[in-house]
């Protein structure tokens, strides 16, 4: 090995190891976020089956458990409200909406007072051009 790949090899490892510390971070944030939506996910199946085939009492004990949990926890109440703004964004995107043909035809005037200001620019250049 020479020595040029050598010294590319010493200056390229700490970047590496950095880039191998952000996969690393990256992936446990993923992880963490579908550990997340998992439990949430489970939970809510638990609590369907429970009203569908358990008695009453024991789908009461299932909320109450959840309850006493948001009331205790900050991290509890932090990953449920976490948990909902997340599974709400794509309805607020779209919330209280607008009407795409509305936009479009906006878009096209815009677009044509634009190219109108722009020949105008050239016609006024394009005279001054000729008297100049």
């Amino acid at each position: 090995m020479s020595a040029q790949q050598k010294a590319i090899r010493i200056v390229t490892f700490p970047f590496r190891a950095v880039w191998f510390l952000i996969l690393i971070a990256n992936f446990l944030v993923v992880l963490a976020a579908c550990v997340l939506f998992a439990a949430f996910v489970a939970y809510a199946l638990a609590l369907t089956i429970s009203y569908v085939f358990l008695p009453a009492e024991w789908t009461r004990a299932l909320w109450q458990w959840p309850l006493d949990l948001y009331a205790q926890s900050h991290w509890f109440k932090g990953a449920t409200i976490t948990f909902f703004v997340l599974l709400l964004l794509p309805i607020l995107k779209l919330w209280p909406g607008s009407a795409p043909k509305a936009d479009a035809a906006r878009e096209r005037e815009a677009t044509r007072i634009n190219d109108d200001l722009i020949a105008a620019r050239h016609r006024a250049q394009s005279q001054l051009k000729l008297r100049g």
